[in-house]
């Protein structure tokens, strides 16, 4: 899984590398800044996964992300009756999230996080390269049908390399990863949807590149807390 990690990231950063040729210095070098910090991230995670760490993770991330939800609510000027059902949703989630990091194996939370990112970063690249038509521009104006068709295809590819180390046989490892492709994608237009009703552009700024952890990690909060509800 290493070697597919930094496989994708050199192909992450030569699309980078095209995609600078004709840009800005500065949004040259916020796209630098996207990708280094998004490999830091990766390895944190990975790292938390691996020395059994990964409900402190879950935890630290349920709670800074109860804190950007309330911070985009005040920055809104919706009624507190709005706020009340995203709690109890966010709170529902983020528990069941909290009881896949516990039940599930260290192998199975590496894999579907693995398949959050490279979903996640594919669709952005594959929408960036070829992207024409947008997927639901009212709620996530980046995301194009081409990135989501892209994404889906490098995804279900990859999975065939990894399922004998997820004691799985191929169909089911096909039929999870597009469990987890399409939870992701719930997950990330969940997030985009409640930040457009706040009229806030990231949950925070704590990631450089990345805004919030709420921007960084509701695919992989989403699909952590569906896997869990219905696998385990």
């Amino acid at each position: 899984m290493a070697n597919i990690v930094l496989l994708f990231f050199g192909i992450g950063a030569l699309v980078t590398g095209y995609l600078n040729k004709n840009s800005q210095v500065a949004q040259a070098r916020e796209r630098w800044l996207k990708l280094g910090f998004y490999f830091l991230i990766l390895i944190l995670v990975f790292f938390s996964i691996y020395t059994d760490y990964v409900r402190l993770l879950a935890i630290c991330i349920g709670i800074v992300g109860f804190y950007e939800i309330v911070k985009a609510h005040l920055y809104s000027e919706r009624p507190l009756l709005f706020l009340c059902p995203v709690v109890v949703f966010y709170v529902a989630l983020i528990a069941a999230f909290i009881n896949f990091g516990h039940r599930a194996s260290t192998e199975k939370v590496c894999f579907i996080y693995f398949m959050v990112v490279i979903f996640d970063g594919f669709s952005q690249l594959c929408g960036q390269l070829f992207g024409k038509r947008k997927l639901i521009p009212s709620v996530s104006p980046n995301k194009t049908v081409e990135g989501l068709i892209g994404a889906l295809v490098i995804a279900t590819g990859t999975s065939l390399f990894l399922f004998p180390s997820i004691d799985l046989s191929i169909t089911q490892t096909l039929k999870t990863t597009l469990f987890i492709c399409f939870s992701a994608l719930l997950g990330d237009l969940l997030a985009s949807w409640y930040k457009r009703s706040c009229q806030i552009k990231d949950y925070g700024t704590l990631i450089p590149g990345h805004g919030g952890i709420l921007d960084r990690f509701d695919s992989f909060i989403f699909s952590g807390a569906m896997y869990g509800l219905i696998y385990l």
